[in-house]
């Protein structure tokens, strides 16, 4: 029946959003569903949900036995569609009409391909023969069999065995619809094979295609004419009766919606199928050029032009995308301001009002009682929109004069730095207020979290790091370290303060970067910064472990250790 000649088991257990194609997109569904095999209720397929994409209707049976119940049928089998609105105890009803033509099946070679290997092709990982360029898998059938850059088809499988006598007429028409369907050249005489891939003519000789050496396909010898002449190919008599029409029960499903959802659920199916998924990624229409295309080539999508086109393609779609996101976040920047300049205008008014309140005569008391709830609770509302007042970030149209905006942006820094009031750092304090040694990135990390949208740029941070000092106490200086990194530092690490207070501790015994990075309360990256810029002023010495003491792992294990350098300021007054 239909049932088993046009749909695929699939495994209804897991998602669904795991059975789509990296090409298909979930139009609709729809649950309590039962299925018609042509005319009669498949017992097996009364009670199950039915899925629309773009491509293939899903079967997902409700029973414990989803594994096996559960079935897909691609939409390309599809010739026509009828809806019945039912009647009294009749449920409604969508007739799905099939057709098994190769002409209404955008790749029908590919579904038998794939039923005759028993794997799906989408689900494979292959590479092209042609420009090495490797496919993904999860692709429908249809997009798997073209190479997604340069969209050669991919070639079959390669078949080194000679095939039999009984054989011939198969190989043959196979072959045959093969180099229709790929769009080759025909060939200049009967023993050039045609290449699969790049189309080359090669010598009957040739196993593998001189070109890009892909495996060439055995093409069997042909039929003598002098026994075709003479009528021995002759298939069957021509008193053999004619072949039975096939039933029409036999070519079409019927869905019977038992809880109702049929017309949007027939909506999303016309849709579907009048979008023809799979006819845009068929390889017939991405080979075949187009007959209204100019002399140009443009309706060319296969070789080196291919290539071009699909790359110039997929980079101007990542620029429009970049474009159009960068454009959503201006517009949420512009219209954050807006908000923010609406709740700075309720933050006002409620200060003046409450501030009216308080000074009020006590006889208007009992009247404008409520007021300061209702002020308590606007206000709550804007903190938990993010919008209270009190640490509104500096932004340039705030200010006339850039040098303005820059002190302002310096003032705001080191609140959230040190935690001074309007920082925006809370009651939790900044982030150097138990810290002396900080990283810009981080920095400029934490800044941009309390700013919320208005963001910073790295090099207005580069611009306001300079004018700290002026709004910070004790204050806070930048530092260049070995490794061009950047960091801020508080009058305690200074490199030659650092210096002398790592060199007293290691008068007696050596220590590494992680103990000292443990000492200081800093990263171990910023240590090992710090203690390379003390070696490279001459106030430690380094030990590579090879010849250090019992502590040391030696032989060169372990971490580097660190002495002072007791050489410094020696002089040598010439005696052994």
């Amino acid at each position: 029946m239909a049932l088993a000649r046009f749909t695929k088991p699939v495994d209804g257990t897991i998602p669904v959003q795991a059975l789509l194609y990296a090409d298909e997109e979930l139009l609709s569904s729809q649950d309590a569903v039962g299925i018609y095999d042509g005319l009669q209720k498949s017992p097996e397929h009364q009670v199950g949900i039915v899925h629309v994409t773009t491509q293939r209707l899903l079967y997902i049976d409700a029973s414990r036995k989803a594994r096996s119940r559960s079935f897909a049928l691609d939409l390309a089998h599809v010739s026509r569609t009828d809806h019945y609105a039912g009647l009294f105890t009749s449920s409604p009803k969508v007739t799905l009409h099939l057709s098994a033509d190769d002409s209404s099946v955008g790749g029908g070679g590919v579904e038998r391909s794939d039923r005759e290997t028993g794997v799906e092709s989408g689900f494979e990982t292959w590479e092209c023969e042609v420009c090495a360029f490797r496919n993904p898998p999860g692709l429908s059938p249809s997009a798997s069999r073209i190479c997604g850059l340069c969209g050669v088809p991919r070639s079959s499988a390669p078949t080194n065995i000679q095939p039999s006598s009984s054989t011939v007429g198969t190989t043959s028409s196979s072959l045959a619809s093969s180099v229709s369907t790929s769009a080759l050249p025909t060939p200049r005489n009967r023993e050039s094979i045609a290449c699969p891939a790049c189309t080359f003519l090669n010598h009957p000789s040739m196993k593998k295609c001189e070109i890009c050496d892909t495996p060439l396909p055995r093409i069997a010898p042909a039929v003598s004419a002098s026994s075709a002449e003479n009528g021995t190919t002759k298939s069957a008599p021509a008193t053999r009766p004619a072949t039975p029409g096939i039933d029409e029960g036999a070519m079409m499903i019927k869905l019977s919606f038992r809880k109702g959802g049929d017309k949007p659920f027939y909506t999303a199916l016309k849709r579907s199928l009048k979008g023809q998924a799979w006819e845009i990624n068929n390889p017939l229409n991405r080979l075949l050029p187009n007959a209204n295309a100019n002399d140009t080539g443009a309706g060319v999508r296969s070789g080196i032009s291919g290539i071009m086109h699909a790359v110039e393609t997929r980079a101007q779609t990542r620029d429009t995308h970049m474009s159009d996101a960068l454009q959503d976040l201006e517009a949420l920047m512009v219209k954050a301001k807006d908000m923010v300049r609406l709740a700075a205008e309720l933050n006002e008014r409620l200060t003046v009002a409450t501030a009216a309140t308080s000074t009020a005569a006590p006889t208007a008391a009992s009247a404008s009682a409520s007021e300061p709830e209702e002020a308590t609770f606007i206000r709550s509302s804007l903190t938990q929109l993010g919008l209270q007042m009190e640490n509104t970030p500096v932004t340039l149209d705030m200010m006339k004069d850039e040098r303005r905006w820059i002190e302002e942006l310096a003032r705001e820094l080191a609140g959230v730095l040190q935690g001074s009031p309007g920082s925006g750092s809370g009651s939790g304090g900044g982030l150097m207020s138990h810290r002396g040694l900080i990283a810009l990135d981080e920095v400029w990390g934490g800044w941009n979290r309390a700013r919320g949208v208005a963001l910073v740029p790295p090099s207005t941070l580069l611009l306001v790091v300079p004018h700290l000092p002026a709004y910070t106490d004790p204050p806070i200086k930048s530092l260049v370290l070995p490794s061009e990194m950047r960091a801020l530092h508080t009058p305690e690490y200074e490199p030659k303060v650092f210096g002398e207070r790592v060199v007293r501790r290691m008068r007696l015994k050596s220590t590494t970067t992680t103990e000292i990075a443990q000492r200081e309360g800093v990263g171990i990256a910023l240590a090992e910064e710090m203690v390379s810029l003390i070696e490279r002023e001459g106030g430690l010495s380094r030990d590579d472990g090879r010849y250090g003491d019992s502590d040391s792992v030696g032989f060169g294990g372990g971490e580097v250790r660190w002495w002072a350098n007791v050489f410094v300021g020696y002089i040598w007054d010439g005696q052994a």
